[in-house]
């Protein structure tokens, strides 16, 4: 599954396996809560095994996490 994380710091693609929407979000928390934003996406990735993509806009993505109002969605295609 290919997740964007949508940041004040920049947005970064990233790749990996979660089994629900409401597991990226206890994810998400866990690490915003022990690190903060700014390094919230080299801690989730390491954490949870997660690869790290260049952004790329014209990539569709299954989720998004957006840093900024502490949110994980699915876009629409």
């Amino acid at each position: 599954m290919i997740i964007e994380i949508e940041s004040f710091y920049g947005d970064t693609l990233i790749s990996g396996k979660a089994s629900s929407i409401g597991q990226l979000k206890s994810r998400m928390m866990k690490v915003l809560n022990d690190v903060g934003s700014e390094n919230f996406t080299h801690i989730f990735c390491f954490r949870y095994g997660y690869q790290i993509y260049p952004y790329n806009k014209n990539i569709a993505v299954d989720y998004v996490i957006d840093l900024d109002i502490y949110h994980v969605y699915q876009p629409y295609h």
